[in-house]
């Protein structure tokens, strides 16, 4: 699709129908001038060039400030129509359940069946409830990877070109994640299952393998975690199936697992510990509000609608810690998905030839993120030597510089024939020499003086 410039200074690009816009300081070019000088664009949300560790972390947390009302306002709708759904939905369900036990009496036959049918539709509707949340959060992971995809190239997409995007892919990711959940579940099952036929033989044959088995759990669910950290990304950006979804993240994960699981746990880390410190001033509050406005257990008007408030307030600080979490987490995922194409691939050399070629008003744009089998990355040239600081010896295996290069602040005197380093004067014309030295001949430069007790020629 062409790159003309739409309505109010958006983009038609490859990603959608001019729902592109870029960011500040790409305003205002004028590609039909003739050619003249023009600043460099701002970057994007990353530079274009293998990323840290240290860009990947700062990075996903800075994702929400180059499109706040996109991420995190759509994040915060679907979380509350999350919180929503699963309070009406679960508690309708064992409402009517539980009130079938009003019409049998307590001691009947008839009222543990009626029990236990309750409990398990109400357990149902809540793993039910469970799976269409989980569905809504993963359609918020497709938006905020799209948005990262746009970000990283200079560009603020609206929701409507997200979607665009996003949607021929979202029953593969809801395929994925009902994978990935029925699995984790059969083997739960299984183990627990396990658990309890050995229960029935020997108890502590029982504990032991419980023990066994939850830490086994812990790490192959880690690993595997890890190595399929990137699937959702790779099937948006590739636009792949789930198949091939895993099969690249497997392949792109190789050699940066720590890495990897080192962003996963960090990231989870933070954000529980951010929601830790959030909520307990509020909770704090709670108990305060019931003590000083109930302090004899009868609860008034002014009571009841203070404490309300202070939950609606919790629930609020809530909501938002866990808009802000999915957001970082999935940003995290695009951004670690990025960095590895382009330490295997070279993706950043064809994400800087589509800046180039889109911001000089050339046509049409390929998809820089559309996978290329033959995409080999280059060789990434070492970094440059870099002189001791000041006072500090060179390390182990560092060489001296080179012959005419200027030695660094604090460096020893450079050897001879080398120039003098900065600051470092050469003695004046006519000025007597030090000490030992001897007065040159007066002749051409740097005709030296004959030996004392030489014969002339």
């Amino acid at each position: 699709m062409a790159a003309t410039r739409g309505e109010r200074g958006r983009y038609d690009t490859m990603w959608g129908d001019g729902g592109i816009r870029p960011l500040a300081g790409r305003e205002g070019i004028d590609v039909t001038a003739e050619p003249s000088w023009t600043p460099a664009p701002r970057g994007g949300l990353i530079p274009l060039q293998p990323l840290g560790f240290g860009t990947v972390l700062g990075r996903s947390f800075a994702a929400l400030r180059g499109n706040p009302r996109v991420l995190l306002g759509f994040a915060m709708v679907v979380q509350m129509v999350s919180s929503i759904i699963g309070v009406v939905v679960i508690g309708a369900v064992a409402f009517a359940a539980m009130s079938r036990l009003d019409t049998v009496a307590e001691m009947s036959e008839d009222f543990d069946l009626i029990a236990a049918g309750a409990t398990l539709v109400t357990v149902l509707a809540t793993i039910a409830v469970a799976l269409v949340l989980g569905v809504l959060g993963v359609i918020v992971q497709a938006v905020v990877v799209g948005e990262v995809a746009h970000a990283s190239l200079g560009e603020r997409a609206t929701l409507g070109t997200l979607w665009r995007r996003v949607r021929p892919v979202l029953w593969r990711l809801v395929g994925y994640y009902l994978l990935i959940t029925a699995a984790v579940a059969v083997v739960v099952a299984a183990l627990v299952g396990l658990v309890v036929a050995l229960a029935a033989l020997e108890t502590w044959l029982a504990v032991v393998f419980g023990i066994v088995a939850f830490l086994g759990g812990l790490v192959l669910y880690a690993w595997l975690a890890t190595k399929l950290f990137v699937v959702p990304s790779a099937i948006i950006l590739e636009r792949i199936g789930i198949g091939r979804g895993i099969q690249r993240s497997w392949q792109l994960t190789r050699g940066r697992f720590w890495p990897t699981f080192g962003i996963i746990v960090l990231i989870a880390t933070i954000m529980n510990v951010a929601s830790s410190v959030v909520g307990l001033p509020f909770s704090f509050l709670g108990t305060a509000v019931s003590s000083v406005f109930v302090p004899t257990g009868a609860p008034e008007a002014s009571a009841v609608i203070a404490f309300a408030l202070t939950i609606a307030a919790s629930q609020i600080v809530t909501l938002v810690v866990a808009s802000v979490t999915v957001v970082v987490q999935a940003t995290s995922s695009a951004l670690v998905y990025i960095d590895a194409r382009m330490r295997q691939e070279g993706l950043d050399l064809r994400m800087q030839a589509y800046v180039e070629r889109r911001d000089s008003g050339q046509a049409p744009l390929p998809d820089p993120y559309a996978y290329d089998p033959d995409a080999v990355a280059p060789l990434r040239d070492p970094a440059p030597w870099a002189p001791p600081a000041y006072g500090q010896p060179p390390a182990y295996g560092q060489q001296i510089p080179p012959y005419g290069q200027p030695p660094a602040y604090g460096q020893q005197i450079p050897p001879y024939g080398q120039p003098p380093a900065y600051g470092q004067q050469v003695p004046p014309y006519g000025q007597p020499p030090a000490y030992g030295q001897r007065i040159p001949p007066h002749g051409e430069p740097g005709e030296s003086a004959p030996d004392a007790g030489a014969s002339p020629s």
